[in-house]
């Protein structure tokens, strides 16, 4: 099965944002988005784990020490929500 991958016109904003301040993150975005389209599983190298209270509905993983993206997955679309620190998407 095909997964399709969208990004939201939020993480969207936000990453042109980041990408000014960190011009690595599209490549580390990139490797990390090719890695979710070939399983249908998750891989266990993006270390993605399933969220909690207000966000029971979403997923993230780790592009670096400090930098998060979540996303939600319904059947074979991924939405990327949120990209940021920590503190910033959770």
């Amino acid at each position: 099965m095909k997964i399709n991958i969208e990004a939201s016109p939020y993480f969207q904003r936000r990453f042109l944002k980041l990408r000014k301040k960190r011009p690595q993150i599209g490549t580390l975005l990139k490797n990390a988005l090719r890695l979710l389209k070939q399983s249908e599983f998750f891989p266990e190298s993006l270390k993605i784990h399933p969220l909690h209270g207000k966000l029971k509905d979403y997923y993230a993983f780790s592009l670096t020490y400090d930098l998060r993206v979540v996303f939600q997955k319904k059947s074979n679309f991924i939405i990327l929500v949120n990209i940021g620190s920590h503190e910033e998407v959770y």
